[in-house]
């Protein structure tokens, strides 16, 4: 008597060949589709990005920040990842980023986590070829937030933004500023 796992085995083996003699065709495994041309608009985003920007909140001076941004195609080309760094004399903040559009509904999506523990999941926009718009909505200790995020890439290599936190409709916090990859 053989061993039950050959008998399996062979019972496999001679279903396949009965399927490849009868002309039917095999389960194969599916082909990895092309990204489609919607995930292209995050591709301005890729490259090694440097500058400068400002973060507040109103009445307050602003703290002063080197920024760096490193952002790289990611799977097979459907997603942009980046990587944010902003240091400050009495700060740094990081950012791990993951940027594509559902091919399905043609939303983009922004996500994000950084080093203070925020979660995002922006939802995308592109009123034109140069702009990203984008916008996360969340309820914090009672109170209505809103994070607006606006992208230009005004020249080939240059790029500005300009990120606004609105609670209950008052701008409660800023973050601005320039980065180009020379």
């Amino acid at each position: 008597m053989q061993p039950k796992p050959r008998i399996a085995a062979r019972a496999l083996a001679a279903a396949a060949f009965a399927v490849a003699a009868s002309g039917a065709p095999a389960q194969t495994t599916a082909p990895v589709p092309i990204a489609p041309p919607v995930s292209a608009k995050f591709y301005p985003f890729l490259g090694y990005w440097k500058g400068g920007g400002q973060y507040g909140a109103p009445g307050k001076d602003p703290v002063q920040l080197a920024l760096s941004l490193s952002c790289r195609k990611a799977v097979a080309g459907w997603a942009v990842r980046c990587d944010f760094v902003g240091r400050g004399d009495t700060m740094t903040f990081v950012e791990a980023d993951q940027m594509g559009v559902d091919p399905v509904t043609g939303i983009g999506h922004w996500y994000a986590i950084n080093n203070q523990g925020d979660v995002r999941d922006r939802i995308a926009e592109w009123p034109d070829a140069k702009t990203l718009t984008t916008y996360y909505d969340w309820e914090q200790n009672g109170k209505q937030m809103r994070e607006n995020v606006l992208v230009r890439f005004p020249r080939e290599h240059q790029m500005t933004f300009r990120i606004v936190i609105v609670e209950n409709g008052q701008e409660v916090g800023a973050f601005f500023g320039n980065l180009s990859t020379r």
